[in-house]
């Protein structure tokens, strides 16, 4: 698996794993409520995924398996890690881990102090394993209501590593 920064032309095909993994993998968050999908899905635009490639302080990247595009992560400058999706069919196959190692990485380079990100409930343990933290709990979007917020410090001795 290859992993490499997004770029514009690449907006639209990660979109669809975006939607595609929202609507798919996430469903005990969203539990089919066609309301809570319109407003989860409403911002995951082909648009709206260009812009955040382009914006000045984001950083996108991708996941590129054999069979394509196998996910996307991205965070901010300001350490707020705002995409971690993988495409359906490439669930349970290491991609989330080595994206999320990577954009740790890639932090710790740019010497940012921590990462934080609310979560579902789908993706909860997920990054409770990996060493976030729970924040606070919160009455979030999700039917379910157990998305919450995370966060995980860099190890200041990490703070040297270089991203790849």
């Amino acid at each position: 698996m290859l992993i490499r920064e997004a770029a514009r032309d690449d907006a639209a095909q990660l979109c669809g794993i975006v939607r595609r993994s929202i609507v798919e993998l996430c469903h005990d968050d969203h539990l089919g409520d066609a309301a809570t999908l319109e407003g989860w899905l409403s911002n995951k635009t082909a648009a709206n995924m260009e812009a955040w490639i382009a914006a000045p302080g984001s950083f996108v990247f991708l996941a590129q398996a054999q069979d394509g595009l196998a996910g996307v992560a991205g965070f901010t400058g300001a350490g707020d890690l705002t995409l971690l999706y993988v495409a359906p069919g490439s669930r349970f196959a290491g991609v989330s881990a080595a994206l999320l190692d990577h954009v740790e990485a890639k932090a710790r380079a740019l010497r940012l102090p921590r990462l934080r990100l609310t979560t579902t409930f789908t993706a909860r343990r997920f990054f409770l394993e990996r060493g976030y933290a729970v924040m606070e709990e919160e009455g979030d979007i999700f039917a379910s209501g157990d998305g919450c917020e995370l966060w995980k410090e860099l190890e200041p001795s990490e703070l040297a590593s270089v991203a790849r």
